[in-house]
């Protein structure tokens, strides 16, 4: 029983003193180490080249009548495109050799390709096989041009040991890059200009594949005094922000400006066209007087045209009668009908004010009105000048 016993307390000694110290972590023998890091900064160019295209918006039909001394607001738009072609693809950065281990190690030169199967020259300032001590590092530098934007991916290898003689290890990193954003742009903006214009505004438009659409507005008042066939053309340039490279493109309005019968414009363009505006000033109005008394109306000239008729018979009359007047005055030729609705209206505006005209009147007054509209509209005479 003794025996027994003694075995026990020997076998229990055994155990307590093979066991650690509480809280003591067991010791693992450090040995050499290499980590590689590496960088990849894509870079490239766009050079936008451009186009230039200009049109008439306003006549559609790029032709004016005009009667003498009718002005009208020609309207252009400039439209540009910008086609990118996009160059010199490069990727640059570092990588970076770190002795993380216990002791200096030995390393081989490192291999840098691509995953589209080119090689990339590293500039690292030493020659191998190269002593790397401990905790210290290199950094070798690359650029590296390429043929394309293709996506990539880098990928460096150390093979390493420590004899000097055999590298049994490699460390290695990835790193994945894509041209995206160009780093340089070359004419990537225009500027447009039309000397014989006023800008009237743009719009502008860039597209997924990096196309840049802009549209740019121009508008000029013309007007020739004397009759005769006129062409109007005008030019717009632009000039690219970094290389200067200029470009033109015109757009021609053909002017008609009868000499003889002429054409009508509508009362709603003598309204706008009198010394009070807005739109420029027609001299045809001088020969009336704006401010001249308007028959029994009480008021003048330009008040009783920008008077809403409403329905009454004198003002509808008196609009399409002053218009005729004005078109007559401005060389417009007629026709008898037109005579007769002219002489019946200056009867009528002699006898009557707008309040006090009887309904047989009134009835009569919208019949010769219409004639009067048809008139100044150009469904009969000479014809209807562009407005």
């Amino acid at each position: 029983m003794r025996h027994w016993y003694s075995i026990f307390l020997a076998l229990g000694f055994l155990a307590a003193c093979s066991q650690s110290p509480q809280g003591a972590k067991p010791q693992v023998a450090a040995g050499p180490a290499v980590t590689v890091e590496k960088t990849a900064n894509p870079s490239f160019k766009r050079t936008y080249t451009w186009t230039i295209k200009k049109r008439v918006t306003d006549p559609a039909t790029g032709f004016l009548l005009l009667a003498p001394g009718q002005s009208y607001l020609v309207k252009y738009a400039v439209d540009l495109v910008g086609t990118p072609k996009d160059t010199d693809f490069k990727v640059e950065g570092t990588v970076t050799i770190q002795n993380t281990g216990v002791g200096p190690v030995v390393l081989k030169a490192p291999t840098d390709t691509l995953s589209t199967g080119e090689s990339v020259s590293l500039s690292c300032g030493v020659s191998f096989p190269y002593t790397l001590s401990e905790g210290a590092s290199l950094a070798c530098t690359y650029s590296q041009l390429l043929p394309d934007g293709q996506a990539r991916t880098n990928t460096v290898a150390v093979p390493w040991g420590t004899d000097g003689t055999t590298f049994p290890n490699t460390a290695s990193a990835q790193k994945a890059f894509s041209f995206t954003a160009p780093t340089q742009v070359v004419d990537g903006s225009v500027n447009v200009a039309d000397p014989s214009a006023t800008p009237a505004g743009s719009n502008s438009n860039i597209t997924p594949e990096g196309i840049i659409s802009k549209t740019y507005f121009f508008e000029r008042w013309v007007r020739f005094e004397a009759c005769g066939e006129y062409r109007v053309e005008n030019t717009a340039t632009f000039t690219t922000n970094t290389t200067g490279t200029q470009g033109s493109a015109s757009a021609t309005v053909a002017v008609s400006v009868p000499c003889q019968g002429g054409c009508t414009l509508t009362q709603g363009y003598w309204k706008t066209h009198s010394r009070y505006g807005p739109a420029p000033y027609d001299p045809n109005w001088a020969r009336i007087g704006e401010d001249t008394a308007f028959y029994l109306s009480g008021q003048t000239y330009y008040r009783v045209l920008w008077t809403s008729p409403r329905g009454n018979a004198y003002y509808i009359l008196a609009h399409q009668f002053i218009a005729a007047k004005l078109n007559r005055l401005n060389g417009a030729g007629t026709t008898p009908a037109v005579d007769a609705a002219l002489a019946w209206a200056e009867s009528f505006f002699n006898s009557y004010a707008p309040g006090s005209v009887p309904a047989d009147q009134a009835s009569q007054a919208k019949a010769y009105a219409a004639t009067l509209d048809q008139y100044n509209n150009g469904l009969i005479g000479p014809g209807h000048c562009s407005e």
